[in-house]
C-alpha cells in the first residue's frame, strides 16, 4: 500500500531540531574507540547527565566503496524496511503511518525493537524520519521520537525514546564514509540486554555497507 500523504504536518519542526543534535555529536571529540574491525570502527560516550537513560551514545562507520553508486542511491537505501531485516539484528519491523511531502522524505513511522522472549519486551518507538541532501557529497537520514496522540504504547511493549539516531554519509577518495550516530532510551533493560544493543547498534552500519556492497542500492519505502 502507497505512503499516505498528510494534509498537514504536526512534527514539521522535529527534523531540524535532531539534525542540530546529531551534527553536535558529529563534530564532539570526546567519543572513546570500543572496537575497530576490518570493516567497521565503533565508538561510545556517555549520555548526557540532564538527558533520562543509561545506554551509551553509540557510533559506527564503515566505508562504502562500491563503484557507480550515488549519494542518493545510499540514503534512499537506508530507507527501505524491507532490506534493513538483512542488516540490523534487532530491527523487528515498521508501519510508515504518513508522509509530510511528496517525495515521502519526511515521514512519521512507528518501529519494533527486539525484546528478548519471554522475559524482556520488545520496544517500540513512535519516531519522526527525514532524508536531507546537505551538498553533492553529503547527507542525512535522521530519526527522533515524537509525540503522537495517535499512537499509545503496543500492547506487550514499552515505548523508547530515541534522542537521535542519525545516519551520516560523505563522500571520501576511496568511496563513501557511511557513519551510523544513535542516542536512545530503551527504558529500564537490563544491563546484558543494553551492552549487547549498544554493541549491535553501531555495527549495523558494516552490516549496511557489506549488505549493498553484495547486493547494490534498493528503493527507500513508497
Amino acid at each position: 500500500m502507497p505512503i499516505p500523504i498528510a494534509a498537514s504536518n504536526p512534527h514539521a519542526d522535529e527534523p531540524a531540531k535532531a539534525l542540530e543534535y546529531l551534527k553536535t555529536l558529529e563534530a564532539s571529540t570526546d567519543f572513546v574507540l570500543a572496537s575497530q574491525g576490518n570493516t567497521t570502527t565503533i565508538w561510545t560516550k556517555p549520555p548526557p547527565a540532564d538527558m533520562e537513560g543509561n545506554m551509551p551514545i553509540t557510533k559506527g562507520q564503515a566505508l562504502l566503496t562500491k563503484e557507480g553508486i550515488t549519494l542518493d542511491q545510499i540514503l534512499d537505501s537506508l530507507r527501505n524496511s524491507q532490506q534493513r531485516f538483512k542488516w540490523d539484528p534487532r530491527f523487528e519491523g515498521l508501519q510508515i503511518v504518513e508522509a509530510y511531502d511528496q517525495a515521502k522524505e519526511h515521514v512519521l513511522l512507528v518501529s519494533l525493537q527486539k525484546g528478548q522472549w519471554p522475559i524482556i519486551s520488545g520496544r517500540d518507538f513512535v519516531v519522526s524520519m527525514k532524508k536531507f541532501v546537505e551538498s553533492e557529497t553529503k547527507g542525512y537520514v535522521i530519526q527522533s521520537s515524537v509525540v503522537d496522540s495517535r499512537h499509545g504504547e503496543q500492547k506487550g511493549r514499552v515505548r523508547g525514546h530515541v534522542y537521535v539516531a542519525g545516519w551520516i554519509v560523505e563522500k571520501s577518495g576511496e568511496g563513501f564514509q557511511v557513519t551510523y550516530i544513535s542516542h536512545v532510551n530503551p527504558l529500564n533493560l537490563p544491563a546484558t540486554l543494553l551492552n549487547l544493543i549498544a554493541t549491535e547498534t553501531p555495527a549495523c552500519c558494516g552490516s549496511f555497507v557489506r549488505h549493498v556492497e553484495k547486493i547494490g542500492p534498493f528503493p527507500a519505502d513508497e
